[in-house]
């Protein structure tokens, strides 16, 4: 069954809640937070963005009359965005510490053989390792302490690092963190032994008698423009991937959830 606008809209209107979103991005400043949508109008589909709210309330009732194909959460701004004035020209007050890890960047060492768009158990361990060493790293390494993860709705993690200090990091000093997490040549890049370490044991069970060799392939393959990017938009906590139909899900322990753990718009309004 296609994911209609009505259904959209019924699920907005009566079955989604804002607490996923207001326990990421809370409610000092929601009101300068910039949002962005995509939009079906008119049988075609449109994306538009520097949107804000003065409340929750607010988006919800904007969520339950356009019905979103997609929602997105941004960055700080002040004055607060709005349509008719370009981000550039707003004061950048602040954003969250973010990392995208997508299943289709392993597709190379993907061994389920049944193509990129597939997921299955077999081949969810690989990003389920991934995002692991990426928040342990974040914890022990830099020693951040507020990190949320979410299910992105399809086929990956997003992790937000909470923490206040990193919500005023720039450009050069995300780049820096991710380079770190995800390094383009590890063999040549002096890393530190905890850092192999960790690898070694999150990596390692996958092979009889691992060497650091082994594991690099499996190593955190990040989207470094997500992270990097200050003015970037994330999905946001709590609505529906328009093209799956899952819901943007908040992740306790993500060793233990699969994809199909995460609500379906159709499951929740007893669709078949």
């Amino acid at each position: 069954m296609k994911i209609t606008q009505e259904i959209l809209r019924e699920f907005y209107s009566k079955h989604f809640s804002v607490a996923p979103l207001i326990k990421i991005i809370g409610l000092k400043n929601f009101e300068r937070r910039e949002f962005g949508f995509e939009l079906i109008m008119d049988d075609e589909e449109r994306f538009t963005r520097n949107i804000s709210f003065k409340t929750p309330s607010n988006l919800v009732e904007y969520l339950s009359t356009v019905a979103p194909k997609s929602a997105y959460v941004g960055a700080i701004y002040d004055p607060p965005p709005q349509p008719s004035v370009s981000i550039i020209k707003l004061r950048w007050l602040g954003r969250e510490l973010v990392f995208d890890l997508d299943l289709t960047d392993y597709d190379d060492v993907r061994t389920c053989g049944k193509g990129k768009e597939h997921v299955c158990p077999r081949c969810w361990r690989i990003a389920q390792d991934a995002i692991l060493f990426v928040i342990e790293t974040l914890e022990e390494d830099f020693g951040f302490e507020k990190i949320v993860c979410l299910f992105s709705g399809r086929r990956g993690f997003h992790v937000w690092v909470l923490d206040n200090i990193a919500k005023e990091f720039d450009e050069i000093t995300r780049e820096a963190i991710v380079s770190y997490i995800a390094p383009e040549d590890p063999v040549r890049t002096p890393l530190p032994l905890r850092w192999k370490k960790r690898a070694m044991k999150i990596f390692g069970k996958r092979f009889v008698n691992p060497t650091f060799q082994h594991i690099l392939p499996y190593l955190p393959r990040l989207d470094k423009r997500v992270t990097i990017d200050i003015n970037r938009l994330m999905r946001m906590p709590g609505s529906v991937h328009g093209a799956t139909g899952r819901i943007v899900t908040i992740v306790k322990d993500p060793q233990e959830f699969y994809v199909d753990d995460a609500p379906h718009v159709k499951e929740i309004l007893g669709l078949d």
